[in-house]
């Protein structure tokens, strides 16, 4: 699972890099965010960086809020800049609009409430370790389902995508996309039969590493796409704001 996590985290880096040459011009600069956000997350879950970062505060686990923060907030930010050029209207609304910062505000003061109830005396990335006690386990619950919710908003205007006539690169784009948001819904549904069925966090875990690999893959073949070739239809990809 750790490889996977930095395999992830790699990839992310490279992409967010080349967002860099346009930030002078005021451009990239949502995206690069993005790719910043999901390099802290991941980067803060390995174990490692983990246990050195948290041994600066006071309450343990406490650097695992930082993750949450991170991950919302990448999570949330590419959900908008795909949907922008996909005119999908309600999952704008519901992540860049008014609606959407509200939700992400309850979310994660839920988590910080759920996260002050806990007792967790060693450090453990997504306190994992604690996930069968019904805090630990109600505090991870919040996470997955609200990043399942984000990529639910997409899953009906990216299948779409994928059965439109244009470039291979298109399509491969909004497939993979497609494919990391819908492990994003299963990484939800296994995490709450892990409450009937133990033992499946890491499973858990490893779907959500993969996800993010199928939405970096799907950002990296629109990235090709967009500066391979000149035509409109490729222009009408999911970077476009961000590239053209």
């Amino acid at each position: 699972m750790d490889i996977l996590f930095w395999v992830v985290l790699a990839l992310a880096a490279g992409l967010s890099l080349t967002r860099v040459p346009g930030l002078s011009r005021s451009r990239n600069q949502a995206i690069f965010l993005c790719g910043v956000s999901l390099c802290a997350a991941f980067a803060i879950m390995l174990p490692p960086v983990y246990t050195a970062i948290d041994s600066l505060f006071v309450r343990t686990n406490f650097t695992d809020l930082f993750a949450k923060l991170a991950l919302f907030l990448a999570v949330n930010i590419l959900i908008a800049q795909i949907a922008k050029p996909l005119q999908a209207h309600t999952a704008l609304r519901l992540t860049a609009g008014i609606p959407g910062r509200l939700i992400l505000v309850l979310v994660y003061g839920l988590e910080m409430v759920l996260f002050a109830l806990t007792d967790t005396k060693t450090p453990s990335p997504g306190l994992g370790a604690y996930i069968n006690e019904p805090i630990a386990f109600g505090y991870n619950a919040v996470t997955v389902l609200y990043i399942a919710f984000l990529c639910s908003l997409l899953i009906g205007p990216l299948y779409a995508q994928v059965g439109k006539p244009g470039h291979p690169l298109q399509r491969w784009s909004s497939g993979l996309l497609l494919a990391g948001f819908a492990l994003a819904i299963i990484r939800a549904m296994v995490l709450l039969i892990g409450w009937v069925v133990p033992g499946l966090y890491d499973v858990g875990q490893s779907i959500s590493a993969v996800s993010a690999l199928a939405v970096v893959a799907g950002l990296g073949c629109a990235w090709i796409a967009l500066r391979k070739y000149s035509a409109p239809t490729i222009r009408q990809s999911h970077l476009r704001g961000e590239s053209a």
